[in-house]
């Protein structure tokens, strides 16, 4: 293999692993964003409804701030958008963090 060829190859892990690494931020700061509207709404079952909104983020990562507000609505709870999309990328950026420090 040429020096090129594994200095390609080499590139190709990183940003493979790169991906990886967001795609398990977004879930695991998901499942954060989700206990705390669970918790904020007075929800009983908070695990079930984090993996709701993990699944979501997946699914439609579009769509959560919009799925969140609805929520909050339905609840009777009133929380502002700046705040659901503060509180997203807070907990996104602290699952990255964790990610990072092998936790």
């Amino acid at each position: 293999m040429t020096a090129l060829k594994k200095r390609a190859q080499a590139l190709e892990n990183q940003f493979a692993r790169q991906a990886e690494i967001q795609f398990k931020a977004r879930v695991r700061g998901s499942k954060m964003v989700g206990r705390w509207a669970a918790y904020t709404m007075g929800l009983d079952d908070v695990e079930a409804y984090a993996r709701t909104v993990a699944v979501k983020q997946v699914v439609e990562p579009h769509r959560l701030l919009e799925q969140l507000r609805q929520d909050f609505c339905t609840a009777g709870v009133a929380v502002s958008d700046a705040d659901i999309d503060s509180r997203i990328h807070h907990f996104i950026e602290q699952a990255t963090d964790e990610i990072f420090a092998g936790q």
